[in-house]
C-alpha cells in the first residue's frame, strides 16, 4: 500500500515487482531512462544503508497506478460516511480536568479522529442493518463487518488525510468502545492515563513535604540544601516530623529526586506562592510578584475620591532622620489638596484630617465623596469617622498593599520630577535606572524648616503643572473648575466630635464663651431666632456643655463648633457672635444686617419672656401655720409675748393674717444685657 513520505505519496521497489516490472534491474533502466526528462517514473530516495527505495507514486503510468491502487481514492466503504464531527471538535477543545487543566492538541486531535470514525461506524451499521432488514434479514452480526471495516479504514486516513484513528482492533474491545460512546458519548474516549489518581497523590505528598522543608522563614534553606536534606532522609540519616500532627514521614513513600528536579518543582508559580510569601523579609517585593492588582479608570470630577498616604522625602536632617509628611491628592484632577508634616509619625494622621476640613472649608468645596487609605496609621478610626457615610460616602483601607493607592504611582513623579532637581536629595539605595542611582559626592544635609519649604514648593510647583488630560490647564484649576455637582455637603456632627477639640464651658444669657470669642445658638452657620431658638434655650441656659469645635490654622479664629449636653447629645452650633461696627457713619451693609440678626436673637427671648409675664395672674396665699410650733420660751422685755404668757390665751375671733404676692416683675430690659 502506497504511503506518504515528506508530504508525497510514495510505493517502494517491491510493491512494483513483479507487478509492474519484472525484475529490480528492469525497474533500474525505467528509473535511469527518465531521470532526465519531465514525465515517467522518479525516484525520491535511493535504496542501501537500511533505506528503502522510494518512488513518486504519482510519477507512474496509469496503467500501474490502478495495478497498485491510489488509497487517496474514495473506493472505502467508510469513506462514504467519514466526515469530521463538529461537536466532537468543540467538546474536545472545552473539556477541562478537575484540576482546570486542558487537554493539549494532540490529544484533541486523537480524540476527534476517534469520535468521527465511530460516528461513521455507527451510520455504516444503521445503512447495513436497514438494507438488511428491506429484504426479509436480520441485523445480527454486523458489528464483526464493522470492526474490520474500522480497522482497515485507517490505510484511507493515512493515505487521504495524513492521521490514523487508536480504536481497538479486537472485536470484543472495539465493541465495548463502541457502544459505551454510543451510551455516554465523548468522555468515554478520554483515557484515564491522564490523570492518575495515585500517581497525583504520591506526588502532591512529595510536593507538600518539599514545601514545608523550603518554608522555613528563619534559616531560608535554598533549593539546593532541600536536595540535600530530602537525600538524608531517603538514605535513613534524617527523621521528619510534622508538628502539626505528630506523625513522622514515612521514606518508603517517597521516591528519590534530583537537584534540577527538586528546583523545577519549588520555582513553579503554585509552589513558590506559597513558600516565598511566607519566607520574604519584604512583603511588598512578595506581593508586587505574586498578588495581582486592580485598574481603575481615573474618576472624572474633583471630589470624587482623594488618595492618601504618609511619606518620607529623600532628604536627611543633619541628625541623619528624614522628617516625615502626609499627603492627600484628588484623583481626578491630580491636585495635592491636603499636606502636614512634622518629625515623626505621632498625631500626624489626626492633623491631617484636621487639615483636610480646613482647606475644603476655607474652598467653599464640600468634601469629597471617597477615599483610599492604607491600614496602619487609619485602622483606629474605621468604626468612628471612618465608617462610610460619616466624614466620606466610601472608604477602601488597604492592608500593606502599596498598588492599592493610587498616590504611591504620583508620589514616584513627584520624587524624580520635581525633588530630584533640589540640593540634598537622597537616591534609592538599589535604584535600577542609572540616572537615578547616587553620585559620586557626598549628599548634604539640610535643617528640618529647609527641607519643609522645599517639599511645600514642590507641591505648588505640582499644583501648578499642567493636566494629564487637559495639558491647557493646571491640575489645580481643573480641581476648581470639576468639581462633582453630586457632592454632599459636609456632615460635620459626623467627625467634628472625634478629630475636633474638646471645651467644657456654660451658656448664660444665650451666650458662649469659647477660644476667647463670643458665641450664639445656631445651626448651618445661622444664628437661632423665633421658636427654634427658644427650644435651644431650654436645653441648655445655664447649664455646662461639650464644645467640640475646629480652629483656622491661619487667623486662629474657630471655624466650626457644636454644641452637645451633659447627656454627650448634639444641641446646635455654636455661632460666632456678630460683631458690628459701633459708630453709625462708618456702618455698611453687611454691619447693618449683622445688627437685624443680633436683635432678632434678643427680641425673641424677651418677646418669650414678655409672653409669661402676660400670662402670669395674681394670687392670694392664705397662711394657717403657726409661727412657732411651741410657746415655752419668753423673750424677756417683749410686752406681746408677756402679754401672751400672762393670759394664756387666744382670742377666738382673731383675723387670720393675710399675704399678699405680687406678679414679679423684671428688674432690667435684657437688651441691655446683650
Amino acid at each position: 500500500m502506497p504511503e506518504f513520505w515528506n508530504n508525497q505519496l510514495v510505493v517502494t521497489k517491491e510493491e512494483l515487482i513483479p507487478t509492474c516490472y519484472p525484475s529490480y534491474d528492469a525497474l533500474k533502466k525505467a528509473i535511469k531512462r527518465y531521470e532526465r526528462k519531465e514525465y515517467g517514473i522518479k525516484k525520491l530516495q535511493n535504496g542501501g544503508n537500511g533505506h528503502p527505495l522510494l518512488i513518486d507514486f504519482d510519477s507512474l503510468s496509469e496503467q500501474h497506478k490502478q495495478i497498485i491502487g491510489d488509497p487517496r481514492s474514495t473506493e472505502h466503504i467508510l469513506a462514504n460516511y467519514y466526515k469530521i464531527d463538529q461537536q466532537a471538535v468543540r467538546f474536545y477543545a472545552s473539556f477541562r480536568f478537575d484540576d482546570d487543566t486542558y487537554l493539549s492538541p494532540d490529544h484533541q486531535e486523537k480524540y476527534i479522529i476517534n469520535a468521527s470514525v465511530l460516528k461513521a461506524a455507527a451510520a455504516l451499521r444503521n445503512a447495513r442493518a436497514a438494507e438488511r432488514i428491506s429484504k426479509s434479514g436480520t441485523a445480527w452480526g454486523l458489528m464483526v463487518s464493522i470492526c474490520a471495516d474500522v480497522n482497515s479504514f485507517n490505510a484511507i486516513l493515512k493515505a487521504k488525510y495524513q492521521v490514523e484513528h487508536s480504536l481497538p482492533h479486537s472485536y470484543e474491545r472495539f465493541t465495548k468502545t463502541f457502544n459505551q460512546f454510543e451510551r455516554e458519548g465523548y468522555k468515554t474516549l478520554i483515557t484515564g492515563y491522564h490523570k492518575n489518581d495515585n500517581r497525583r497523590k504520591v506526588f502532591n505528598e512529595t510536593l507538600e513535604l518539599l514545601r514545608n522543608l523550603f518554608a522555613d522563614d528563619v534559616k531560608k534553606p535554598t533549593a539546593t540544601k532541600i536536595h540535600r536534606v530530602y537525600n538524608s532522609f531517603l538514605a535513613g540519616y534524617t527523621t521528619i516530623v510534622n508538628n502539626a500532627t505528630g506523625e513522622l514521614y514515612n521514606r518508603k513513600e517517597f521516591k528519590k529526586l534530583s537537584d534540577s528536579t527538586i528546583k523545577k518543582y519549588l520555582a513553579e508559580w503554585e509552589n513558590a506562592i506559597i513558600t516565598e510569601t511566607k519566607r520574604s523579609g519584604d512583603r511588598q517585593k512578595a506581593m508586587s510578584k505574586f498578588k495581582p492588582y486592580h485598574s481603575y479608570e481615573r474618576p472624572k470630577f474633583a471630589g470624587s475620591t482623594i488618595s492618601i498616604d504618609d511619606r518620607q522625602p529623600p532628604f536627611k536632617m543633619p541628625d541623619g532622620n528624614r522628617i516625615w509628611f502626609y499627603n492627600g491628592i484628588d484623583l481626578a484632577s491630580e491636585a495635592f489638596i491636603c499636606w502636614v508634616h512634622g518629625k515623626s509619625k505621632e498625631g500626624i494622621i489626626l492633623e491631617f484630617y484636621r487639615q483636610l476640613v480646613r482647606n475644603f472649608t476655607k474652598w467653599g468645596f464640600n468634601l469629597p465623596a471617597g477615599l483610599e487609605c492604607e491600614m496602619s496609621l487609619n485602622s483606629n478610626f474605621k468604626d468612628t469617622f471612618l465608617r462610610e457615610g460619616a466624614m466620606f460616602d466610601s472608604v477602601r483601607i488597604e492592608a500593606n498593599n502599596a498598588r492599592g493607592k493610587r498616590i504611591e504611582a504620583y508620589y514616584r513623579n513627584l520624587r524624580y520630577d520635581f525633588e530630584k532637581e533640589r540640593t540634598g536629595w537622597l537616591a534609592r539605595p538599589h535604584a535600577r535606572a542609572e540616572a537615578n542611582q547616587a553620585g559620586p559626592k557626598e549628599v548634604p544635609t539640610l535643617f528640618y524648616d529647609d527641607i519643609v519649604e522645599g517639599c511645600l514648593q514642590d507641591i505648588a510647583d505640582w499644583n501648578n503643572s499642567p493636566h494629564t488630560d487637559f495639558p491647557y490647564l493646571s491640575r489645580w484649576r481643573v480641581f476648581c473648575e470639576r468639581q462633582n455637582p453630586n457632592l454632599k455637603p459636609t456632615n460635620w456632627a459626623s467627625f467634628l466630635p472625634y478629630i475636633g477639640f474638646k471645651t467644657k464651658t456654660s451658656v448664660h444669657a444665650g451666650i458662649i464663651k469659647l477660644n476667647n470669642q463670643l458665641f450664639l445658638l445656631g445651626d448651618n452657620g445661622q444664628i437661632a431666632s423665633s421658636d427654634h431658638l427658644i427650644n435651644l434655650m431650654k436645653q441648655v441656659e445655664g447649664k455646662e456643655v461639650t464644645i467640640y469645635w475646629l480652629d483656622n490654622d491661619e487667623t486662629g479664629d474657630v471655624l466650626k463648633a457644636l454644641v452637645y449636653n451633659q447627656q454627650g447629645v448634639l444641641v446646635c452650633e455654636a455661632v460666632t457672635k456678630p460683631k458690628p461696627q459701633r459708630a453709625t457713619i462708618e456702618q455698611t451693609d453687611e454691619d447693618r444686617e449683622q445688627m437685624r440678626l443680633m436683635s432678632a436673637y434678643v427680641a425673641t427671648i424677651e418677646n418669650y419672656a414678655k409672653r409669661g409675664r402676660n400670662q402670669l395672674e395674681r394670687l392670694t396665699i392664705i397662711n394657717h401655720e403657726p409661727k412657732t410650733p411651741f410657746n415655752d420660751f419668753v423673750m424677756p422685755g417683749l410686752k406681746k409675748a408677756s402679754a401672751e404668757k400672762e393670759t394664756g390665751e387666744l382670742l377666738d375671733d382673731e383675723p387670720e393674717e393675710m399675704i399678699s404676692w405680687p406678679a414679679s416683675k423684671p428688674d432690667q430690659s435684657l437688651r441691655n444685657r446683650f
